[in-house]
């Protein structure tokens, strides 16, 4: 499931959205802003490997671009 049908998963656009890289070349947050800018977003094509969820960050997306 890519980025944004697993945004699209979700009921509250305005929930905060982080996405981290899990290529070995970038290992870092790529994005960070609202479920609908990361539903918009260049990553938004990128199958998420997994999520985590965080009460102070919101919610975490994994994807990794070296998969390409």
């Amino acid at each position: 499931m890519d980025v944004f049908d697993f945004c699209n998963l979700c009921t509250d656009d305005t929930v905060e959205v982080r996405i981290f890289d899990l290529n070995p070349d970038v290992e870092n947050e790529v994005f960070k802003g609202s479920m609908w800018d990361a539903e918009q977003s260049a990553f938004s094509d990128w199958e998420v490997l997994s999520f985590d969820l965080d009460p102070r960050e919101g919610l975490i997306l994994n994807i990794d671009t070296s998969e390409s």
